[in-house]
């Protein structure tokens, strides 16, 4: 475990904003200089009292700092062991499809995958009516859950039209979608339709990521489509708020 480092810095009596928040923008910017640590390694911030000593200011006023730095995902508090600060949070570009397990390896994590459920069902009307489907027509429902060097980072409930995927009950589903699209079915995704939202994880996802509760998540719904503009996928992705940023890459027309 190592402390993060922060220089001494006297607060400005004259300066318009409050003295707890100029504490925070020092810490915000010692926090973004903090190089990725290694895995599990612990970044502990000074405690309350040095704090109280660096900025000439009362445990107060520390506190509330540390609050505001709390409540953004920046730091965790251990009883009893001090304030630490959270890993670095992961940016997503969502400008193109890309395979979880991939991204992932990409970024020189280690994936896995655990199926929660499998089932044959009837769909929703909503989800029916996204995948082009016939009154009667089936969906695999599937619920996993995915984790990164053994961390719970998301959520995944996922519908295939069974008419496309026949016998996926038998395949391997704990690895990429995308490679049993291409090797057993010969599905191609090509683009895709997604709807992001946020909202306070329920008990049982809260347990499940491993986060508290009550705790903000993000919820993309997504329909993608093949080559031939085909719906072969509804996804429900549940990701941890504080572990994500998603981004968008933007031209002019």
């Amino acid at each position: 475990m190592r402390v993060i480092n922060i220089k001494p810095t006297r607060i400005k009596k004259e300066h318009p904003l409050p003295y707890y928040y100029q504490i925070v923008q020092v810490l915000r910017e010692a926090i973004s200089d903090i190089e990725d640590p290694e895995v599990n390694e612990k970044i502990a911030l000074p405690s309350e009292p040095e704090l109280s000593e660096l900025f000439s200011v009362n445990r107060g006023t520390v506190r509330h700092a540390l609050q505001v730095l709390e409540r953004e995902g920046l730091i965790y508090r251990e009883k009893g062991k001090g304030t630490f600060v959270r890993r670095r949070r992961v940016e997503m570009d969502l400008s193109y499809l890309c395979s979880t397990t991939e991204d992932m390896k990409n970024r020189g994590w280690k994936p896995d995958t655990h199926v929660l459920e499998i089932n044959l069902v009837l769909p929703r009307e909503h989800i029916k009516d996204s995948l082009n489907l016939a009154a009667g027509e089936k969906v695999w429902e599937i619920y996993r859950s995915r984790t990164a060097n053994g961390e719970p980072i998301s959520l995944q409930r996922v519908f295939f039209p069974q008419k496309l995927m026949p016998d996926l009950d038998k395949k391997n589903i704990n690895g990429s979608f995308y490679n049993l699209w291409h090797q057993e079915y010969d599905i191609h995704p090509f683009d895709g339709e997604q709807m992001i939202r946020t909202r306070i994880a329920t008990g049982e996802e809260a347990k499940l990521l491993q986060i508290e509760n009550p705790a903000p998540i993000f919820e993309i719904t997504r329909v993608t489509y093949d080559t031939n503009h085909i719906p072969f996928e509804y996804l429900i992705s549940i990701w941890r708020g504080d572990r994500y940023d998603f981004y968008v890459r933007l031209t002019a027309i």
